[in-house]
């Protein structure tokens, strides 16, 4: 393991001088000001590119409209409708199962547009704790049932479709990746950045980097889990644990993305393990000096920036009209 970044640790440094003085909640108050602050951390992605087309609309869920975002990078002026035909990545976004939605990852899905070339459908799916599991697991699960059901009225390729999150977004993705496999829906790729893919919390990296500074608070995601997580759910579940499936031959390949400073960076690279393992193929990075979240702080790291630009490649190689071998 590397020091941290000295872009990271700057970062670091200037939010804990402005935490410092902060007064302690207890979590049923912190919830408004944990969900307030991941949408004001979206301006550490950078400057909000255009894209050609933006379209906020509704997918209907099993407990009524999904809101979702679908950014589209085709201009309205393609001569031949066949060269418009594009592939799609359904993701869903991170915030601890509690907090995030459609503007909390706007900058880095418009880079991502723009960099990859193809749709990417945004999903809102429920939050806890007014809506605990399996809310976000059905929303995850129907948005991408529907975005391949209708994709002639997307004008896309439903055999060109990937999954993709970040950290509790990577977790849903991961098992949605799982379910599509069980129910034979084809996908190109699950993109998972720094997931969460072991609700039990039982990997050492949580006791390392599980503090504020480190931007993972054990504590907090413990209460995190407790809101998404009603009681008597089995934590060591697939649905809710990825990790702890028997079996993931068959799945879509991946590229996993961890961070070496964060509290869920054991998790997600023995996942990667394990799908190799299984004989799934995988890209996996642990990104040096970085921590949780780099990717959406494109704007002052410049690992943020590198990994959009992987993870664009990957997602063009991916999505190509020729299926990868």
């Amino acid at each position: 393991m590397d020091e941290l970044d000295p872009q990271v640790l700057a970062m670091l440094d200037e939010r804990r001088r402005k935490t410092a003085a902060l007064p302690a909640q207890e979590w049923p108050q912190r919830l408004a000001s944990v969900r307030e602050r991941l949408e004001r951390l979206s301006a550490l992605g950078g400057s909000r590119e255009d894209v050609a087309q933006v379209i906020d609309r509704t997918l209907p869920g099993p407990a009524g409209a999904i809101p979702v975002r679908i950014y589209d990078p085709r201009g309205t002026d393609d001569e031949r409708a066949e060269d418009r035909l594009a592939a799609a990545l359904v993701f869903y976004h991170g915030g601890g199962f509690v907090a995030g939605g459609l503007e909390s990852h706007d900058v880095l899905l418009r880079a991502l547009t723009n960099r990859a070339q193809c749709v990417i459908v945004a999903v809102d799916y429920r939050l806890a704790p007014e809506h605990p599991y399996p809310a976000a697991n059905e929303d995850t699960w129907a948005a991408l049932q529907w975005v391949h059901d209708h994709a002639t009225e997307l004008n896309i390729d439903a055999a060109r479709v990937a999954v993709g999150g970040d950290s509790a977004g990577g977790l849903l993705a991961a098992y949605v990746a799982q379910r599509a496999r069980r129910s034979g829906l084809s996908l190109r790729l699950q993109l998972l950045l720094y997931p969460n893919t072991d609700a039990t919390m039982s990997r050492p990296s949580w006791q390392t980097f599980g503090m504020p500074y480190f931007l993972t608070d054990r504590q907090d995601m413990i209460e995190r889990y407790d809101a998404w997580l009603p009681p008597g759910i089995d934590r060591a579940s697939p649905d809710v644990s990825p990790l702890f499936a028997t079996d993931l031959t068959g799945l879509a390949p991946a590229l996993i993305i961890t961070a070496d400073h964060d509290a869920l960076c054991d998790e997600g690279n023995e996942y990667a393990a394990k799908l190799r393992a299984a004989k799934v193929a995988v890209e996996h990075v642990c990104w040096q000096g970085m921590v949780h979240g780099f990717v959406s702080m494109a704007g002052i790291l410049d690992a943020g920036k590198a990994a959009i630009e992987r993870i664009a490649a990957v997602l063009r190689i991916a999505l190509s009209q020729k299926r990868p071998d």
